[in-house]
């Protein structure tokens, strides 16, 4: 994790950070299209301790390209794992509404 010397590169936890902020400053400039597309990517990327961080992050910017329904499913999901009780349940209701 770190910076891939040999192209110069984010790699890990700085990549997927950078992307996060990334996303974030182009919603923020109006590109909120653009920042879904990026976030979205993100999560099919592969899962780390950052998942929760890009889920809440896209859907702030499913919110600004008017998904709303989908944006509520996005933070439900992700709310969804650190719950003791009612998680399946959540996560299901986070499905329909998407």
């Amino acid at each position: 994790m770190g910076v891939d010397r040999a192209r110069g590169r984010l790699s890990g936890q700085r990549r997927r950070r950078a992307v996060i902020q990334l996303a974030s400053t182009l919603r923020n400039l109006g590109q909120a299209q653009e920042s879904v597309v990026l976030l979205t990517a993100e999560l099919n990327a592969g899962s780390d301790d950052l998942d929760d961080a890009v889920r809440a992050f896209l859907a702030l910017a499913l919110t600004s390209v008017g998904r709303e329904r989908e944006a509520v499913s996005v933070a439900l999901t992700a709310l969804a794992a650190h719950l003791t009780r009612y998680n399946r349940s959540l996560a299901a209701y986070a499905r329909e509404l998407a």
